[in-house]
């Protein structure tokens, strides 16, 4: 079996850590970075190299004033992943595939960019099997997606996904949620209020035969991924126009939400490919 090959990503965020350890991203710490801060007093920050000869003749108090630089910081990065039964779809992709080529992806992202991640994995719960604590090393996350690649999701619902807040740290965090978003969207918005304090980037993961729009005419049977139930459905030209006109009004309704929770969603509905992430935090910036 052939290896695939993982591309990484180029992910920016617009706030300012407040990590003290150096990394890439904006911070609220002075430190050895190359971007000037502003001045203080040498008994304050007491490093003679740094002293600003023209600012301190011009002290009329006669001390010495040194520049100040601003750090760069790391940050915690979350991929917070949808495991319910839905998230087993197959069409002319898998969803699964598609979760594990994009965790791959972001595990390498992070570790090249000098940041923490953490994996947290849910349907009905939290799944611990599927879960990674933060750490800077892709080991254990491409060993997690290895195991997701043989998994077969069979959750009922994703509520597991509010209780995912709890293992995101209180300091602002970089979070991918990431699912199909076949649920209510009051639970989508439960979970959008749990995950309030940090910058989520909402990833929605469809199918283009999900819509209805590549079905063949004539009787189909239609399993509802969620519960297992299933139905004989007369496939008309009319019922194929309404399941697209329902996914373009589910569109519509999830943007406005994700939009009024502070982040545009990103539809990856022909598998994933890095550079779609790029071109969306290049968009955002």
């Amino acid at each position: 079996m052939q290896a695939r090959h993982t591309e990484e990503f180029h992910y920016r965020v617009s706030w300012r850590s407040d990590a003290v350890r150096p990394g890439f991203h904006p911070s609220r710490r002075s430190g050895s970075g190359e971007r000037f801060h502003g001045l203080a007093p040498l008994l304050k920050h007491p490093d003679p190299r740094r002293i600003d000869l023209r600012a301190s003749v011009l002290d009329p108090f006669g001390g010495y004033a040194v520049r100040i630089y601003e750090q760069r910081s790391a940050i915690k990065v979350f991929a917070i992943v949808d495991l319910s039964a839905s998230m087993e779809f197959r069409g002319t992709g898998s969803k699964m595939d598609t979760l594990a080529d994009f965790l791959a992806s972001l595990a390498l992202s992070a570790y090249r960019t000098g940041d923490s991640l953490g994996i947290i994995g849910c349907s009905e719960k939290i799944h611990a099997e599927f879960s990674l604590p933060l750490c800077r090393h892709p080991a254990m996350a491409l060993n997690l997606v290895r195991r997701l690649r043989r998994f077969r999701p069979k959750g009922t619902n994703a509520r597991g996904l509010v209780e995912a807040a709890r293992c995101v740290p209180n300091s602002r965090s970089l979070v991918f949620l990431v699912s199909d978003f076949h649920m209510p969207l009051t639970l989508v918005k439960r979970i959008l209020v749990s995950l309030g304090p940090h910058d989520v980037v909402p990833l929605v993961f469809w199918d283009a035969s999900e819509m209805g729009g590549e079905a063949t005419l004539g009787f189909r049977r239609m399993r509802d991924l969620e519960d297992g139930s299933e139905r004989l459905l007369l496939l008309r030209p009319k019922l194929r126009a309404r399941l697209e006109d329902s996914y373009r009004d589910r569109r519509e309704r999830l943007v406005h939400l994700f939009l009024s929770h502070g982040r545009e969603p990103l539809f990856l509905e022909e598998g994933f490919k890095a550079d779609y992430l790029t071109r969306y935090f290049q968009r955002a910036l």
